[in-house]
This record gives structure tokens, sequence and C-alpha cells, in this order.
């Protein structure tokens, strides 16, 4: 049945530069490793997006998704205006070079740094000053992308989980306790309590929040925290064999 708009779908994708066919981004460890671009902090597993949604995916590849069969891998060309835009000389600002140093980032060429909420790369620097383009890296290119619908989900459930577990990178998505309560518009998540070490957990939250409100129409998002201090039972190697009475021989 070929996927409909809207529908939530897991797909496998290999992304790469039309001039020159080199990868820039893919789900495959395997093509990452080969085509040198492997991210040991990243995993590599097929995404959750819903067919269409310019939310998950840049707009060409979102709207080329619906009608595709499961398994059926195809190839897309999607120019530059249907993927990350053109280049914009208006996006390329002139910032002094204390104001980055204040701000704990290295004032090298070439570094990307994250600066008032905007992600842009460092292309010159002097006289005091540092040049930034807040472009995206791929502005202006042409693109290539291999894509296989490798899931149709249709398990609400699951769905939800799949939404929650993109936000928590390495989670064992049977860990997860999702509730929903009498009133339709709320929903509990128990996590696992190793989360409260990760990085950049608050913000992983308030986003999840967002998503379960625009893409499943929630209203109140709970998240709660297990601290299961439950005793083990000792194992039986851990327990010392007793001596039975009278076992001792008598002399």
């Amino acid at each position: 049945m070929p996927i409909a708009e809207n529908d939530w779908i897991k797909i496998d994708y290999t992304g790469r530069l039309k001039e020159n066919s080199k990868a820039f981004d893919t789900t495959l460890e395997d093509i990452a490793r080969s085509e040198r671009i492997f991210d040991e902090k990243r995993g590599y597993n097929p995404l959750l997006c819903r067919a269409g949604d310019e939310k998950f995916l840049i707009p060409g590849l979102a709207k080329n998704l619906i009608g595709l069969e499961l398994n059926s891998p195809q190839t897309f060309e999607i120019p530059s205006e249907d993927a990350y835009g053109e280049r914009d000389s208006k996006k390329i600002e002139m910032v002094p070079t204390k104001r980055l140093r204040k701000a704990n980032l290295d004032p090298r060429v070439g570094n990307r740094v994250q600066l008032a909420g905007r992600s842009g790369t460092i292309i010159w620097v002097g006289g005091g000053r540092s040049r930034i383009d807040f472009n995206h890296p791929l502005a202006g290119k042409d693109l290539i992308f291999d894509v296989t619908i490798v899931e149709h989900l249709e398990d609400e459930e699951q769905i939800r989980k799949e939404i929650v577990s993109r936000r928590f990178p390495g989670i064992n998505i049977d860990e997860l306790e999702i509730e929903i309560s009498e009133d339709p518009d709320t929903i509990s998540i128990s996590l696992p309590n190793y989360l409260i070490f990760m990085e950049g957990l608050a913000i992983a939250k308030y986003s999840l929040a967002t998503e379960l409100r625009d893409f499943l129409e929630f209203k109140v998002v709970k998240f709660v925290d297990v601290f299961d201090y439950q005793e083990t039972p000792p194992s039986d190697e851990e327990v010392e064999p007793q001596e039975e009475e009278g076992s001792e021989e008598e002399e």
C-alpha cells in the first residue's frame, strides 16, 4: 500500500552533493564509514518522520515520500530551493572577536559556532573582528537522496514511544512507560533514572513536549523521574550455607 501524507514511517537514507556525489549524511553506518563521514557520537538507525511533513525533513525530500512503497529504494534529485535554500549574503555578518571569546568560542576559520541562537561558520578573522556565515552549510547546493522506507508505523502506542525515544539517544524503547490519563489531552512519561545525567536533558524534554503537542495534539506533557531503590534478593552464590543441627559427628 502506498504511503499517504502524514503517515508515520522510518526511513534509511543517504544524502549526496549533486556536483560531486560526495555523501554528507546517512543513516547507514557502513556507508558513513566508507564515505569517511562516520561520527561515533551519533547512532546510525532509520529516521522517524512523517511523510510530507517539513518539520522532519527538507521540503523536497518530505513531499517525495508520499506515494512510495515499503522497502522500495528510490533516488531523488532535489534542487537547492527545495533543500536548504539559496545562499543569502545578508546572513554573512561581522562580529567582534572578543564577543566570541566571551562566549567561550574558539575564533578560528572553519569553526562552527552557536551565537545568539544561530549556527554559523567562521570564514575570516582579523583586526579584532570575525566574519561569520550564518547560511546553512548546504545552502545553494543541489542534492541527491537515496531513500528506502523500512517501516510503516500504525500502532499509536508505538508511534508515541518512537517520538519519545528519538529525543533520548541510546535509550531502550522497551524501558519507556507512557500513560494517557482519563483526560485524553494529558500524557505522562516515565524515563529511566540514568537519563538524569544526560547532557541537554532539559532541552530534550522541552523539544519533546513541543513535538507531542504539534504532532499528537497533547496539551499537557508530564515527565516522571523514577528511582527504584528496592533491594535485590541475594543470588544463590551470595547466600552462605547454614549447618543443619546435628550434622556434626558425635565422638
